[in-house]
């Protein structure tokens, strides 16, 4: 599986990930309201100066998706972070993940959030992994779940080095809890 930018191109695709994912969870899809920004990733994510990627398996299915939208001059959220269930388990998650907090760096993002929901166990483990702390809850609830809100503080620009130019494990801040 490759990691790829993504564009109004997946967005069907994109959003059919998002439908699966939501009802295996048992949530619905909102393409009105909370899911409006998969069915045009160009006007909600790069138009805001963030970026949208997709996960594709060899016959160049999308199999997963993140988004990144900027927010402020230097914060961002990660939005749409979603995988089908035959691509978990292999590294795609953090891969997405990777390449949204690349993203971040390249744009000179300080500050990241996401909203996730706690029935989404497994990707909480990976965003605690990669340094994001809990920071309340979410602005918008989704079936009655309030959602959490996660952060993550990046290294200033000031603080990187040619030698430490990603935003891997060692360059993280730690959000204070």
């Amino acid at each position: 599986m490759r990691i790829r930018s993504g564009s109004d191109a997946d967005a069907a695709a994109a959003a059919a990930v998002v439908q699966q994912v939501l009802h295996e969870h048992g949530l619905r899809f909102e393409p009105r309201r909370l899911d409006a920004d998969i069915l045009a990733p160009d006007a909600h994510y790069a138009a805001s100066g963030g970026a949208f990627f997709v996960a594709v398996d060899a016959a160049e299915r999308v199999v997963g998706t993140a988004g990144l939208l900027r927010t402020g001059p230097a914060s961002g959220e990660i939005r749409k972070m979603f995988l089908v269930p035959e691509a978990r388990g292999q590294g795609v998650g953090r891969a997405l993940l990777d390449a949204v907090l690349d993203a971040a760096s390249a744009r000179g993002l300080e500050r990241l959030t996401l909203t996730t929901r706690h029935r989404y166990d497994r990707a909480i483990r990976l965003y605690e992994r990669a340094g994001f702390r809990p920071a309340g809850t979410a602005r918008a609830p989704r079936a009655g779940d309030p959602g959490l809100t996660y952060a993550l503080r990046l290294a200033p620009e000031r603080d990187r080095t040619p030698e430490r130019p990603s935003l891997r494990r060692r360059s993280l801040v730690p959000v204070p809890a």
